[in-house]
């Protein structure tokens, strides 16, 4: 049997049990009995001649060949729902929802102010954001949760398609008072002898300023710590501290908060990739093509990709 014709049924029961991990998981998100999900599963098991799931006594993991067939059937089920908006609206864009994941610091003003010009021209376009840490992010638009992520990566990602990228420099974000702010850039070593906020270690910019720190032998005084990217910002507006962030999650908010971003001269400051990502191999809706195409002309202008940049250390 050829994937085209599998059976809608099964391969909705079949993505249900990789999702949920277990038939009686999917059987209370599906409200359907157990004994008919797993004939539904064995049925597309046996159509198809090959195992899907390892049967474990904790739940059902995922074979190699599984994995391809949820892949299919990610890509299928959503290319349907695009297929018939389309046919729906014949290109137009009314009564159309566009899932987005994106990190703290773009959903803090850049993507709310995105989403309301876009919807000024297109009124009847939705908005689902999904706010979570950049690999996360990735996973969404890979799992057919979110229709595109705008996210920081630092290596090559597996099952996307990269719509837009640029490098994304860290910068020194700071009050136009500051020491810093006269300087045209700034080094390592003088960024960090100054106080700062920062993020909590498990997010690519703390991550790539402490690596950098290391190797320079800098121990700086981090005042706040927090996974929480409004207290980070809230925090600077009380005490006069620098704030390590990329350019566009400030861009519109610079001359209301009255600080400069300074750039930092250090190849580790400038290790990530902005992607714009897309689930490899997948067609979008009308609507998701044109707010994906709003999101790039505002970024960068016309549509490009560069390459991730290798991880080199200043020193090495």
């Amino acid at each position: 049997m050829k994937l085209t014709t599998i059976h809608a049924v099964p391969l909705a029961y079949f993505l249900e049990v990789a999702q949920s991990g277990s038939l009686s998981a999917a059987s209370a998100n599906l409200h359907v009995a157990v004994s008919a999900i797993s004939r539904q599963v064995a049925r597309l098991e046996a159509d198809l001649g090959v195992t899907l799931f390892e049967r474990e006594s904790r739940g059902m993991r995922l074979t190699e060949a599984g994995r391809v067939v949820q892949q299919y059937g990610r890509r299928a089920f959503l290319e349907a729902q695009t297929l018939q908006a389309e046919l729906q609206g014949a290109g137009n864009l009314d009564r159309s929802t566009v899932r987005i994941a994106c990190t703290d610091g773009f959903a803090r003003d850049y993507m709310p102010y995105t989403m309301a010009l876009f919807q000024r021209r297109h009124p009847g376009v939705d908005f689902v954001l999904e706010v979570c840490a950049p690999d996360h992010a990735t996973q969404m638009v890979r799992d057919g949760a979110v229709d595109i992520a705008l996210a920081f990566v630092v290596a090559p990602q597996d099952g996307i398609e990269v719509l837009y990228s640029e490098i994304a420099p860290i910068y020194a974000y700071v009050d136009r008072k500051h020491p810093l702010a006269a300087l045209k850039r700034a080094t390592l070593r003088e960024v960090a002898a100054y106080p700062l906020v920062a993020p909590t270690p498990d997010n690519f910019v703390r991550r790539l300023f402490d690596l950098a720190c290391g190797v320079e032998g800098l121990q700086p005084r981090i005042l706040l710590t927090s996974n929480s990217l409004s207290a980070l910002v809230g925090y600077q507006a009380y005490a006069d501290v620098v704030y390590l962030t990329g350019s566009l999650a400030v861009r519109n908010n610079q001359r209301a908060e009255r600080r400069v971003l300074v750039p930092i001269a250090t190849s580790a400051m400038q290790q990530r990739a902005l992607q714009l990502q897309a689930m490899a191999g997948r067609k979008l809706s009308p609507a998701v093509r044109a707010f994906a195409e709003f999101l790039i002309e505002d970024m960068g202008g016309r549509r490009r990709s560069v390459p991730v940049p290798k991880p080199r250390l200043a020193g090495r």
